[in-house]
């Protein structure tokens, strides 16, 4: 069995199914979920589990199958020593942990062991590159399109579409938050729409965002532009309508990311910030698909 930590909101959910998924294939063994992260209370920015609006055929795993996989047979000892360091904030990895060792993709993947715990975030298609035909499927939206996203889904099949995201929220909000991430500026936009405008002719945008005021008092895009503000809460619905679009303008932001790949489009271009973090010790080398194209941010 693989069961995979799930934690962030949908675009790092789906990050982690993804590499769950894959190393579950090789082994040809059961793949589940564990939402305990997804569950908690008092963390700085809550998240839901959002996998459930997608195909997927992953089961959520159980307290016991967590802590039986975790652990391994580990003495009752360890057990209480273990018990001990968390209560005083302190993390030790389990027998049973494959842990993340850093951002960019890890060789080592592939040849984990059955009967392990991921932890992680997983951000490179490297991590599922041989399931990805299973991903495109199970990443398929479960309730069928309907009123207005039918409307635009009809609208953006039919015209030179392309998807513009503006991710901001706690990435403003939270100081940690934005510290670490920063986000994409105007002049990042400017750029990005100039590069599609110069390949693609007469192209229509359809804007994303979780803060679409400032989109509105901000955003200045000479060309037919949409704002979709309808879905509320229901991300799943603006990422099926970024994926329908022929073309992407992404953000530094897991979501978007998926929009521009799950984009079937063979001719599709992508555009992409050059930098996904503050931090330029992060390597980023595996995150975007080679024939994307980076601006700087």
């Amino acid at each position: 069995m693989i069961i995979v930590k799930l934690m962030g909101g949908l675009g790092n959910q789906m990050f982690q199914y993804a590499a769950g998924r894959q190393l579950s294939s090789l082994h040809n063994t059961q793949l589940k979920l564990d939402i305990s992260m997804l569950e908690a209370k008092g963390i700085s920015t809550p998240r839901e589990y959002e996998l459930k609006h997608l195909s997927i055929t992953a089961e959520i795993a159980t307290f016991a199958e967590i802590d039986s996989l975790r652990r391994q047979g580990e003495s009752f000892v360890l057990r209480i020593l273990s018990a001990g360091s968390q209560l005083v904030g302190r993390k030790r990895p389990l027998p049973g942990d494959y842990c993340e060792p850093h951002f960019n993709y890890d060789s080592n993947f592939s040849s984990t062991p059955d009967d392990r715990y991921l932890d992680g975030y997983w951000q490179s298609e490297r991590y599922f590159a041989a399931v990805v035909g299973e991903i495109r499927e199970e990443f398929t939206v479960c309730d069928p399109i309907e009123g207005r996203n039918l409307e635009l889904a009809i609208r953006i099949e039919e015209t030179e579409s392309v998807s513009l995201h503006v991710r901001r929220g706690d990435f403003v909000t939270n100081p940690e938050t934005a510290s670490f991430h920063g986000i994409c500026g105007l002049e990042y936009y400017d750029h990005a729409i100039k590069r599609i405008s110069d390949e693609v002719n007469h192209p229509e945008f359809y804007v994303f965002s979780d803060d679409p005021n400032w989109v509105q008092d901000n955003l200045k895009i000479p060309f037919p532009t949409t704002i979709i503000t309808h879905n509320g809460s229901h991300g799943h619905e603006d990422l099926r309508l970024m994926s329908l679009c022929r073309h992407n303008i992404i953000a530094n932001s897991s979501f978007s990311w998926w929009g521009g790949w799950l984009n079937r489009n063979p001719d599709k271009i992508v555009v992409a910030p050059s930098r996904w973090f503050t931090k330029p010790e992060i390597d980023t080398r595996d995150l975007l698909p080679e024939s994307w194209l980076r601006v700087a941010a």
